[in-house]
Order: C-alpha cells, then structure tokens, then sequence
C-alpha cells in the first residue's frame, strides 16, 4: 500500500470571523471556499493543482493591456494565512504589490486590501480586476450541477455615487426557506463589472490564452448566465516613481433577504464601508518567503494544435466527406467513414458548448452493473467522470467543472514533454466521434500525435491509446483525478494503491460509499503490451518540487516512445455475460433511410439516415447508464 511520505500539511487553512464567516485557503494562495452557516457562497471548489476563478488582477495599461493574477499558482506572490485571512507580497515589472484578505468581525464581510508602489523609473498606468465566483447555495446543490444553481443567482448592479458601480447578487432559489444575497465592489470606485464567467473568459481560456476581458474592459452589462461570476474593475491610476496607492474590494453577506434587489439596497454598501476593516490595518513586519512551487496544471502551456490542411484531412479520414459544414470558406466538421463525425478546432473554438461524447463497455441491451461508462471532451478530456454501474455511485475518476476551461485538472489528462518541458494535451487540430470511441488528432510544429479512447464491446475495460504519428519519440504523463473517497476527488487524501508491476490497483478508504460497499474491490490501471513505464506515482509527480500536496492523483510517466496505451478496469463488480458482437454496428437492426437520388427529400433523408444511429446511441446511454453531456 503507498502511504504519504510525510505527514499533512495544514491546508486548507480555515480562516474565521465571530460573525460566522469563513474563509478556506489554499496552500498556493487561492481560495478553496467560503461558507456563512449552511450555506457556500462561492461556486467552484479551488484546488491545490490549480487554484480557482476568485482572483485579483493587476494590469498595466497602454497601447497593449498586460495582465497578472495576484492570488494563486499564477502570482508572483508569496502568500502567509493569518487568522483572519490571508497577506501575499510580490513584484510584477516595476509594481511590487501587496495584498491583504480580513474578515469582518462585527458582520459577514470581508476585504481586499491592495497596496501598489511603483519602482520604476517611469509613470505607470494601472487599474484592478476583482473576480469572485458566487453560488449561494447549500453545498450539495452546487457540488450536484454548477450551471443550475447558477441559472437562480439574480445579479444587479447598483451605482454608489462615491464608490461606483457594485454588483448585487440573490440566490433567488430557496435555499431552506433563505434566499441568501451578497454585495462586491470597490474601495476606489468600479467603473465596470460583469456577472458571469463567460463575459471575462470567454472562450479565450479554454483554448490556453488568458481571459478575454483583461485585453480590453469589462462589458458593464448583465448576463444571467451558467457561469455566475461578479467582476468588479477598478478606475485606472497612475503611478509615478516612488509612488503608492492603496486600493481594494469589498463583500457584504446577509443570510436571508426576503425581496428582490433594490436601489434602496445601496444603504448595504455604506454599512460595509462604515466597518473598522474597510480601513486597511497595519500591514505585518514580517514579509513571507518565497511562493509555492508551480505545478503543471497552472504552468504548463497547452500544446499548439495547428489547423489541418486539405492533405492532413484527405490522409486522417479519407476523401468522401459527407454533410460538410463551411463557414466563410472555412471547413468546420463533417460525417465520415461508416458512422462517425468530425469536428474541427475551428468549431470548437466558436461554439459555447464544447464537444464532447459519452462511452460505455460492453454489448447487453439491459443495464449491467458490471459496465463502465465515460465522458470524454474535445478539450484533451480523455475519459472523465467514470462509474461502473449506475452514473450516481461507484465513481473512479472525476467530473469536469465548467465548460469555459477554469479547471483542467479534473479526469484522465495527457501531458507531452517536449525540449525538456511538459505540455498539456488541450483542443486538438481535429476531434472524431464514433460510438465506441474517439479520436484527437494533434498537428503541432514538431509532428503529429494521435489519442484514441474507446470502450470494447466485448468486455468491459475503457482504453487510452496514444501514438507519435510524425515527429520523435516522446515521454508523456497521464494523471488521473481520482474520485473514489466521495465528493468527485475534491477532498484532500492521496491516492491509496497497490503496485503489480506496471499495474496499479485503486482502493477506496474505508471510510467512504465505495469503501463501505466493496471493501475489497477497486480500479484497476495498466499498460498496454510494448508500453514502458518509468514511474508510477501520487500528485507529487506534478509539481515542479516533487513534494506532495495530499491530492487524489494517480499518475503515470512512460519511456520515451512513438505508441503507448493505458487501459482501466473496473472490478467493483463482477462482469457479467458476453452480449451482442460488434454492438453499434447491429444496433440498428440493418435500417436504412434513403430516397431515390431525384426526389426532392433526398437530401433530407440523408441527414435522417446520418443522425438517427447517435439518436439510438444518445437512447440506449440513457437508459443503460444515465448521464449526459
């Protein structure tokens, strides 16, 4: 059995107020969650790997934006808890910054205090960013579906007349008979803001680029959206050499408001404002060390797909594409091949919802709890979200979280070395989708990489083949966010397995659902026939200081090669009998759908006959283990 190495670190660092608010903080100096009572009122959980969407964000203004994030992975910062909150010190170019997190005493509100000086030589115009996602909610409802807890989160800017635009946010579904409600704005004045994810990020972070609205401004619009964010921009300044400024952001929580947002409402921020804690408090003597070591999910760049040309196409999937989708002259996706689909970068970078497909083992036409089942993502998700049985219990490996790209920690991740630097597997030149499996092509200035996933239909095992198609040999790293102890991974505990070679065997702790059930059963991960592992290990394996940070990962470091493959097992349950052969391809018991060639429904029975096999697919997932994209 592999155990830690050393003993607990202590994080999440909780930071609490007699108001009943608290603050979890990560060791990397994100926020993990906050909580007043029963109720959490951000939206997604931070994490050790890669921290989370709350941040504050320094730009220097000019004829181009630059941009940093203050807090996390991603800061220059060094950061130290205290018992009310949190001080994180750096220098970015020429600003050496420091801010402070406090907690109210009196109330549940809280703080960011920022201090900026300039050490430059020159003038430099500035401004900041403050994002915060918000929930509202019980714990379980936003763990259950982010998107739908965020669809009830009414937000309503109110304008201060010294302190700017404030957003104002209810949790409009009764949360126990509360709706509860929250204020952010700025300690200098908000000249914009934005109320969800997709207006800062956009579709920008999840192709690996930074978000959007830090290259130009906030919309100062509403969206009700699924993705509920308050972003508050602060007015720019301008700092001359040797100067400093403080600026920041404010919080006021109120457990219950039993009537929509108001104008009147604006009598919440002046009570914000009259508190001790409005006021910066002494910064402290002592100036942390040096920051966290990175990790690879916060600093490993994505690998560059580039666009396929007419040849590449031609060669990966033949010369008869069929129901062609052109935009603008553009080639977008198209049907090939028996029964499969093909969407290119290009679409997956226009679209709001990513493309993704679900997988399922086996060839019975009754549910089998012996079957595994997996949801894969264009966006380098190669399999996530796998359960043996029903979609609700016996989970393996985690879920993705947002679609915009705020977490890419989560499932079975693929990461290349290349010039002695790892990169991360994200959107590909070109994604295809059969039912049994698919396909990730990747044309990157060094060659070309192939991933398949699939799910046999004679047994039940989810496989993970990568290939080097064009270019040399490479080394790779495929992590597993595990999620077998409860809660989808989120809680702290390192992977417990057994090694058999180059196989590892997953147990859950005892003390959890899976543990409970099957005290003796587990996942099983290992190598394909030819493929070399170099080492097996915990998360230690992503961070750039090979220390541990207690998370649920299982990692895998092959030898340099052009063809490696995985394959996940699940032995909860006992597989069950053999079912039909070549399962997708008899499903549809030989129907065909056509029309003569000069009958004017020609081109429609086409498209009913291309789509009605992914119908019976989407049917039969449904039924034999319900889930969907």
């Amino acid at each position: 059995m592999i155990s830690p190495t050393r003993e607990p670190d202590a994080f999440p660092f909780r930071a609490t107020s007699p108001s009943g608010l608290s603050f979890e903080l990560n060791a990397n100096g994100s926020i993990r969650r906050i909580d007043h009572g029963d109720i959490m009122l951000n939206l997604f959980l931070g994490n050790e790997a890669e921290g989370g969407p709350a941040n504050i964000y320094l730009r220097r203004l000019g004829s181009s934006v630059e941009a940093v994030s203050l807090l996390g992975p991603g800061s220059p910062a060094s950061f130290r808890t205290t018992e009310r909150g949190m001080v994180a010190c750096g220098k970015w170019r020429e600003l050496v910054f420091r801010v402070r997190l406090v907690l109210a005493e009196a109330a549940p509100a809280w703080f960011w205090h920022v201090e900026l000086e300039n050490a430059g030589t020159t003038g430099v115009s500035c401004d900041l960013i403050h994002t915060q996602d918000i929930a509202l909610a019980h714990y379980g409802a936003i763990r259950l579906n982010e998107f739908y807890v965020s669809q009830y989160v009414d937000h309503t800017p109110l304008n201060h007349s010294s302190k700017g635009v404030a957003v104002a946010s209810r949790q409009n579904q009764s949360m126990g008979g509360r709706c509860p409600w929250t204020v952010i704005g700025s300690l200098g004045k908000g000249v914009s803001h934005a109320t969800d994810a997709l207006q800062f990020h956009g579709f920008a972070t999840r192709a690996g680029g930074r978000p959007g609205a830090l290259a130009a401004d906030l919309p100062g619009k509403r969206l009700q959206h699924e993705h509920s964010m308050v972003a508050i921009q602060d007015s720019p300044i301008v700092l001359q050499p040797g100067g400093k400024l403080q600026r920041g952001f404010f919080a006021w929580f109120e457990a219950d408001k039993p009537h929509a947002t108001s104008a009147e409402d604006v009598a919440r921020i002046d009570s914000a404002l009259s508190m001790p804690e409005a006021s910066c408090p002494p910064w402290p003597a002592d100036v942390p060390g040096s920051g966290p070591a990175p990790g690879l999910f916060s600093s490993a760049p994505l690998l560059e797909a580039c666009d396929l040309d007419e040849a590449d196409i031609r060669a990966a999937f033949g010369t008869a594409p069929r129901h062609v989708e052109v935009e603008d002259g553009r080639l977008l996706s198209f049907f090939t091949g028996e029964r499969s689909h093909v969407v290119l970068k290009a679409k997956e970078h226009q679209v709001l919802r990513p493309h993704g497909h679900l997988l399922r083992s086996g060839g019975a036409l009754t549910p089998d709890e012996s079957a595994l089942t997996s949801t894969v993502w264009m966006g380098g998700v190669f399999h996530s979200m796998i359960t043996q049985g029903h979609v609700s219990i016996n989970r393996f490996l985690s879920t993705c979280h947002s679609y915009l790209g705020l977490f890419r920690s989560h499932g079975q991740r693929v990461f290349v070395e290349m010039d002695g630097q790892w990169r991360l597997l994200g959107i590909p030149s070109a994604f295809e989708m059969s039912p049994d499996s698919c396909r990730w092509i990747y044309r990157h200035p060094g060659g070309v990489i192939e991933v398949v996933s699939s799910a046999p239909d004679d047994r039940h095992e989810l496989l993970l083949s990568v290939k080097v198609r064009q270019g040399a040999p490479a080394r790779f790293l495929i992590s597993h966010h595990v999620a077998m102890n409860g809660d989808d991974g989120s809680s702290a505990g390192p992977v417990q397995y057994e090694r058999d070679g180059s196989n590892a065997f997953v147990r859950a702790v005892p003390d959890s659902d899976v543990g409970r059930r099957f005290p003796n059963g587990g996942f099983l991960i290992g190598p394909s026939e030819g493929t070399r592992i170099e080492r097996i290990g915990g998360d230690a394996l992503l961070f750039a200081d090979g220390a541990s940070r207690h998370q649920p990962f299982l990692c895998f470091v092959t030898a340099p090669s052009r063809s490696l493959g995985l394959r996940i097992e699940g032995r909860l349950i006992e597989a069950g009998g053999k079912g039909i052969t070549d399962f997708w391809g008899n499903i549809g018991s030989g129907l065909r759908i056509e029309a003569p060639a000069e009958s004017a429904l020609a081109p429609a029975a086409g498209r009913v006959a291309e789509i009605l096999p992914w119908f019976i697919h989407n049917a039969l997932v449904h039924y034999l283990s319900p889930r969907g994209l």
